[in-house]
């Protein structure tokens, strides 16, 4: 008896040629009942009461797809299978994939074993007896238009059984998954090698030559380093120590052949949704991680001058002190005072001297080592430069460079044009320096008083001193 009503379902063949439908039953009445769904469903149907007759009406018709009953008197189902993938029927059929046109089939003994020997004849799907209404139309619509449920990942089908490993590479690639077959896990250390080949999935069968599917599975968590690839086994072992040996190899889950494809395809699909759940917990965790990192950078940047703040100053000179003390390297800093500031405030107002923060900054920046050097908004209109592995000689050098580049600029304010100058101070330590003398007052002291030296000379010029 019928239980559940199909509905008004969309024709998926609306916009093309009606696909032909072979019913074949030895029940005239299963027949029947198949029919009234699949013509529902816009497909269009014919009959054949056994297996022989089958045969002449799928040379006849030249189908698209054969729901074939398997057990039939005269000519069963499975035998009815094998000679139309002989090659007297597969040169006609030219229209099918492959030449093979795709069965159903459909019966009323449905086992593990006899699943087995149907995909092995080539069968793209079973169906039990009794059905209720829409089993038959859901499993047709299926192959015509799949729903690709896993679309968007990527498995890698590993077995020495052509048979096998063609039956679950096409089962996985129905339902959405985009499949890498190999015939041993020498041939898929190097799929998995390969940057180029992205695999959400290892399927691998437990006993293959070359290589079997425990070593293999070792490499994928030792030698590759992939902790998240969802790994299943699918082996006729029935040893149950072996079968838990292959979890301490590193096995995320195993089916025993011949497998019932339904629960396949259930866990393939939630251990890829486990993964994807991984892979997006990732993204939000790399991406608050970055949020955290700007968050922390830009709480240590001066806004105006895109400089460092004087907060990182008092913590990043510290640790620049420690490490050159420890690594026995030379250190220095400059100090730079522009010259006349309060003034230029005064006269042509604040813009005009966040202009003039912003002009020597930019020089500054310009003429620093990347990476390297780092520079420090210290006061007002006052600058740090640390110099890390650089003696008192070399910091002399860019203070001057500095001063020069400081000297050429100039900023606008209104019609006018304003140049501008800066003072520098210079100091440092070597390994030779004692260690009583080496801190970070000490450091920002003689750059002071270095600084107070140069503003008294006259402004727009360098005075040098190690730490002493």
């Amino acid at each position: 008896m019928l239980s559940r009503a199909v509905g008004n379902l969309r024709n998926p063949h609306m916009s093309e040629p009606r696909k032909k439908i072979l019913v074949v039953d030895d029940s005239a009445l299963m027949r029947r009942m198949i029919r009234r769904e699949l013509e529902t469903g816009g497909y269009e149907v014919f009959e054949a009461e056994d297996g022989i007759a089958a045969l002449a009406r799928a040379v006849e018709l030249l189908p698209d797809l054969i729901t074939l009953d398997v057990d039939m008197p005269r000519l069963d189902g499975f035998t009815a299978s094998q000679k139309l993938a002989g090659d007297n029927y597969t040169k006609r059929f030219t229209h099918a994939p492959n030449n093979r046109i795709p069965i159903i089939f459909i019966t009323a003994n449905d086992t593990l074993e006899g699943r087995q020997k149907g995909f092995e004849l080539g069968a793209v799907d079973f169906v039990s007896k009794p059905f209720v209404e829409g089993d038959i139309r859901r499993a047709v619509d299926q192959i015509f238009i799949p729903k690709k449920n896993l679309d968007g990942f990527a498995a890698l089908v590993v077995d020495d059984n052509t048979v096998a490993r063609t039956i679950t590479a096409d089962l996985l690639g129905r339902a959405g998954l985009a499949v890498i077959a190999c015939e041993n896990g020498a041939e898929a250390c190097a799929v998995l090698s390969d940057p180029d080949k992205k695999i959400d999935l290892l399927v691998t069968d437990l006993v293959m030559p070359v290589m079997d599917g425990r070593r293999l599975c070792r490499k994928v968590r030792g030698e590759f380093g992939l902790a998240d690839l969802p790994v299943i086994f699918l082996t006729a072992v029935d040893d149950q120590p072996l079968l838990i040996s292959l979890f301490d190899a590193g096995a995320t889950d195993y089916l025993a052949k011949p497998y019932v494809k339904e629960e396949l395809l259930a866990r393939v699909g939630v251990h890829l949704e486990h993964r994807r759940l991984t892979r997006e917990l990732r993204s939000a965790i790399d991406a608050l991680q970055q949020a955290n990192e700007e968050i922390r950078r830009m709480s240590t940047i001066d806004i105006l001058t895109r400089c460092y703040n004087r907060a990182y100053l008092n913590d990043s000179l510290e640790s620049e002190i420690r490490k050159a003390r420890r690594y026995g390297r030379e250190l220095s800093l400059i100090m730079c005072d522009i010259d006349h500031f309060k003034p230029i405030n005064d006269t042509w107002g604040h813009q005009a001297g966040d202009e003039a923060l912003h002009a020597v900054a930019a020089t500054i920046m310009g003429l620093v080592r990347e990476r390297v050097d780092w520079v420090a908004r210290y006061g007002g209109e006052e600058f740090i430069i640390v110099l890390p592995e650089t003696g008192c000689e070399g910091a002399a050098i860019l203070a001057e460079r500095l001063r020069a580049g400081v000297s050429s600029a100039a900023i606008r304010a209104g019609s006018a044009t304003i140049s501008l100058t800066a003072s520098f101070g210079v100091t440092g330590f070597n390994d030779m320096t004692g260690d009583e003398h080496v801190s970070f007052d000490n450091l920002i002291k003689r750059l002071d008083d270095l600084l107070y030296q140069a503003k008294q000379a006259g402004r727009n010029c360098i005075r040098v001193g190690a730490l002493q």
